[in-house]
């Protein structure tokens, strides 16, 4: 038993020291273009149809929309469900997992929001969790419980969960 806590520990203390030096700084390609620039974590927000290019992952936003639920799975009174729809391509030589839990945050008016299970049964495209092969696609939809009246919602990715850089998107209500 002691060794196991032993080993056990060891791995622990050994992914919380690789957290610390992972650092994937994302590169902004706007829209259907390809120019790209380098970009800092705080300085750079992206919006629809912009891509964040991790070294293994590359993140776009292609649509965001809201729904008041399908009958069985609805928003509590005063909210909607918004779904942001994702295409996460995988540009390593690997397959690489993806986890809207694990790599996503939510806010909503600078309020922390959680990914909603219910939310996402609202939008019948599948959700980012998955595995995806090298040169793959995956698509699907981040979905949140929102009041119907928000104004602003902002999504932090980061490309791994030991990853401490992010891409910013940022979805204005219009």
């Amino acid at each position: 038993m002691k060794k196991f806590l032993c080993f056990l520990l060891s791995v622990i203390l050994i992914m919380s020291l690789s957290a610390c030096i992972m650092e994937d700084v994302p590169i902004k390609e706007e829209g259907k273009e390809q120019s790209q620039s380098v970009s800092e974590k705080k300085d750079t927000t992206y919006k629809l149809n912009d891509a964040a290019v991790f070294k293994d992952l590359k993140f776009t936003a292609t649509e965001i929309k809201e729904s008041n639920g399908d009958g069985f799975f609805e928003p509590e009174s005063g909210n909607v469900f918004v779904g942001v729809k994702f295409t996460i391509e995988n540009i390593s030589d690997e397959e690489q997992s993806v986890s809207s839990l694990l790599l996503f945050e939510g806010y909503v008016d600078d309020v922390k929001s959680s990914y909603s299970l219910s939310a996402a049964c609202a939008f019948d495209e599948g959700t980012l969790d998955g595995t995806v092969a090298a040169g793959k696609k995956l698509v699907g939809w981040y979905a949140l419980e929102v009041p119907e009246n928000w104004s602003t919602i902002e999504l932090d990715v980061q490309s791994s969960w030991l990853s401490n850089s992010s891409a910013k998107f940022v979805f204005e209500n219009k």
